[in-house]
């Protein structure tokens, strides 16, 4: 049996394995070294450090993350649908030399400069007889499993200790950048089952918390599959169909390999049953719907909304964050350090992913950022430590690199994060609002019961920032496989939630309801009219205003002084005489070296 995931009309896109570390190297150990001069190989231990940043969704970190009951036994209340938003699991370096700037040595070391990967991407192109279906007892079709795989492997211009640079690849092994890692693969595993201990209930497992409390059973495989949502006019998910299938599931991702694949690991940690369930002769096939990653909206993309850059600009430029950035005591002490002791003039944009991707896969850091003891933890945007107070600059320098980079998310009530999460919160709340508003009406077909969506760190923050200041404050980075969900309750007999439904919000196992201005404080469900009020006024696709104001008074100003330019130039003595002679020479060279080009042999014959 296979499990595969296909993108709209292409039938299979890719599949996860995690091969056995132990026996992923052939050659003799003498013999690889000679050939591969760096002994570090991708591994999925813990091992070097005595403590890691949350950041790096350890094991230890990841078992914290379930979800919580609900808080409140009194509610009647059943939970019908749920909306996940994950961060894609640990990654390899988000680009290569020289853009990607850590510290000096970096790029130099065959540790921190070489980076080989295990986890492996197979593809499937479609079987020659695909066009044929065949049903099984239920009568629901299944498409037959591919004719073959292939293993996408990127080695072709790996790092072999004597090519490196602009002939190798960017991180000059056989990790793409940005490659998701063993590492993140279990911790999307970790997430797939979090998800099914809290919402399916198949009465083999009594430490479930879907079988502990009957109202957060999403899917209760007991009993006989009945579509939800009948009798209030709308339709979730189809008891015809698989569980995995749509419309029960709507599985979507931006059309990155870490993205993709930490949702297909998920998926498999949350319906690992029902995969093997099915034949051997058979596949599971579960649609992924995607983008043009240039074009797609699960980060905020100032290249279809220039007015995004505008608001990002707006927030560097004030004064509230120059006089942060250039009087805060704790920002001085840091770009003192950084000039220092790491050898750099500035703090590179990279520093806090230089930090995270080294500490985490067990890589070593440069002793004078060797001190990480979580004793600090994230710090308000005023703070200062005292020199002696603490001697983890790496948890310091993180703090800064992470304040800096998310002011915008938080600045003027979150602007930039609402306009620019505007059409993913269209694409939420589409599955959303029909449930809970009676006077929308339901997209073609029944609604999800699960809609999972594998983005980004810049995908999760902004979203938080975008329901309130008090739920995510920017303090904190979003973790390695960091998880939303927006669980849907119908509620039965509550005065409490007038619109006959409720919501809950939970970041990584913590339920933040309560945190969003309009909601009781007491309780972690709210009535489900406080979030439409919140997001519908910026949950908008094209009808967003997304005019730049900038790059046009920006166009005009270049035109105005060029024309004053020249005019000063015309009044000058000489002046006319000096511009016929800049044409006639600008004319003169523009020929030279269109006739040089003309003569120049021709390089498109390459082998």
């Amino acid at each position: 049996m296979k499990i595969l995931s296909s993108s709209l009309a292409i039938l299979a896109l890719s599949s996860a394995t995690k091969p056995n570390l132990e026996h992923s190297r052939s050659l003799d150990t003498s013999m690889q070294k000679q050939q591969d001069p760096t002994p570090f190989k991708e591994n999925n231990a813990y091992t070097k450090y005595k403590h890691y940043p949350p950041y790096c969704s350890t094991p230890e970190e990841m078992e914290t993350r379930s979800v919580p009951p609900l808080s409140d036994a009194t509610i009647a209340s059943k939970l019908i649908h749920v909306t996940a938003v994950i961060r894609h699991g640990a990654r390899t370096p988000w680009d290569g030399a020289p853009s990607y700037k850590c510290w000096d040595g970096y790029w130099q070391s065959e540790e921190t400069g070489v980076w080989n990967c295990d986890l492996k991407t197979y593809m499937s192109p479609p079987s020659a007889s695909k066009e044929k279906t065949k049903t099984d007892s239920s009568g629901i079709e299944i498409e037959e499993e591919p004719d073959f795989l292939f293993e996408k492997t990127y080695d072709a211009l790996a790092y072999s200790g004597n090519r490196k640079g602009t002939t190798a690849n960017l991180l000059n092994g056989t990790c793409l950048k940005g490659q998701l890692l063993l590492r993140g693969y279990d911790q999307e595993l970790r997430n797939g089952l979090h998800l099914r201990q809290a919402y399916f209930f198949d009465g083999d497992d009594t430490l479930d918390i879907a079988a502990e409390d009957e109202r957060m059973r999403l899917w209760d495989i007991t009993k006989p599959s009945v579509a939800g949502g009948i009798s209030s006019g709308f339709v979730i998910g189809d008891p015809n169909k698989l569980m995995y299938q749509e419309p029960n599931l709507r599985y979507r991702s931006d059309d990155e390999q870490r993205t993709a694949m930490s949702g297909q690991v998920l998926l498999r940690g949350l319906f690992e049953k029902e995969f093997l369930a099915v034949g051997d002769d058979e596949t599971a096939i579960i649609r992924h719907h995607t983008a043009d990653y240039v074009q797609d909206v699960l980060s905020v993309n100032d290249r279809i909304c220039p007015r995004a850059h505008d608001l990002w600009l707006e927030a560097y430029e004030s004064d509230e964050y120059k006089n942060w950035a250039e009087s805060n005591s704790e920002v001085k002490v840091v770009k003192k350090f950084v000039k220092d002791e790491l050898g750099l003039d500035e703090m590179p944009g990279a520093t806090l992913d230089c930090l995270m991707t080294t500490i985490c896969t067990d890589r070593t850091l440069p002793p004078a950022l060797d001190n990480y003891d979580g004793s600090l933890g994230p710090t308000p945007y005023n703070a200062f430590v005292e020199d002696g107070d603490v001697n983890d600059m790496f948890e310091r320098i993180k703090n800064v690199a992470v304040k800096n980079f998310t002011w915008a998310y938080r600045h003027n009530d979150a602007a930039y994060s609402k306009l620019g999460m505007g059409p993913l919160w269209k694409e939420i709340m589409t599955y959303i609002r029909p449930i809970v508003d009676s006077t929308v009406t339901s997209p073609d077909g029944p609604l999800p019961k699960l809609h999972l969506i594998s983005g980004h760190d810049t995908t999760l923050m902004p979203l938080l920032s975008s329901l309130g200041p008090d739920v995510w404050d920017g303090t904190e980075w979003s973790h390695y496989a960091s998880m939303i969900q927006i669980e849907v309750h119908e509620i039965k007999d509550n005065t409490a939630f007038p619109s006959g439904y409720a919501f809950r919000l939970i970041y990584n196992g913590e339920a933040l309801t309560s945190k969003m201005v309009g909601c009781p404080k007491q309780s972690d469900m709210c009535d489900s009219q406080v979030l439409l009020r919140r997001v519908m006024p910026f949950a908008k696709f094209e009808e967003r205003n997304c005019a730049s104001s900038k790059t046009s008074a920006s166009s005009e100003t270049i035109m105005d002084e060029m024309k004053t330019a020249a005019e000063d130039m015309v009044n000058e003595p000489g002046g006319i005489f000096l511009m016929v002679l800049i044409a006639v020479v600008s004319m003169a060279l523009g020929g030279i070296i269109t006739f040089f080009f003309i003569r120049r042999p021709s390089r498109n014959n390459r082998p």
